[in-house]
């Protein structure tokens, strides 16, 4: 079989609906493994390494399969599906038990399923979106690494002789800082002070609008990606009728 069939083979919606499959059902057992005991497959054991293994085949030969059908294997290789397929097969080289949770990068291969049908091109709106925003984005989380140290500093200074164990350093409150400002607040370390508990406020208040300018610079972007998107589309339809006008004209 020459390459160009092996290709209309590989790209074809047969083998592609396999390939799927195989994403999700490793997904499947990936999380029914972790959870023997719970579930009673603990007897399973033996069938979960077969079953890993058979995945681990299976998506190499895939993965061997489209470097070799492509005319440009340097380009598959580092392009971005091209390390998505690698790293679906590489945790299961590792046989300690520490690496083999890098399993769940299989799942990465999902993109593979938005390759092959339209929610791609969702994808690439948000890609985008997220280029063009990308100077506001790093000076942003400039800006953000800047506030999780004065927030640190300033609750280690509030809160250093009350509280040693859990701010008796900057670096110790750095993790406060962290969940202040994101707004989550575990309250596992929370300040006793007076003026640590008005410093808390105050970094919370500008933790709420800190969190809410990257979700209106993703919105006003995709929004602009939209539009941008409509307004070509627009003109390729006006072309194509004025295509078809002068035909009927000439016919």
């Amino acid at each position: 079989m020459n390459k160009e069939r092996l290709r209309s083979l590989v790209e074809g919606s047969a083998f592609t609906a396999v390939i799927q499959f195989l994403i999700l059902a490793s997904a499947v057992v990936f999380v029914l493994e972790s959870d023997r005991d719970v579930w009673g497959l603990a007897e399973y054991a033996t069938h979960f390494l077969i079953l890993d293994w058979l995945f681990f085949v299976l998506f190499s030969a895939e993965y061997v399969l489209r470097v070799y059908i492509e005319p440009r294997k340097r380009d598959f290789i580092f392009s971005f599906y091209g390390i998505i397929d690698l790293l679906a097969i590489l945790p299961s080289l590792f046989l300690l038990p520490g690496f083999r949770v890098l399993r769940v990068l299989r799942f990465l291969r999902i993109f593979r399923i938005f390759k092959a049908t339209r929610f791609i091109l969702a994808v690439d709106r948000l890609a985008s979106a997220l280029r063009g925003i990308q100077q506001e984005l790093l000076a942003l989380a400039i800006l953000s690494l800047m506030l999780v140290y004065l927030a640190a500093c300033g609750i280690h200074y509030f809160e250093r002789d009350v509280q040693p164990e859990a701010f008796g350093t900057i670096i110790d409150s750095m993790w406060w800082a962290v969940v202040t400002l994101t707004t989550v607040g575990y309250g596992d370390v929370y300040p006793e002070t007076g003026g640590g508990k008005v410093f808390t406020a105050l970094v919370t208040l500008i933790g709420v609008g800190l969190i809410a300018i990257p979700s209106g610079l993703l919105a006003s972007a995709l929004t602009e990606a939209r539009v941008e998107r409509e307004i070509a589309e627009e003109i390729v339809e006006e072309i194509k009728e004025e295509i078809t006008e002068e035909t009927k004209k000439e016919s």
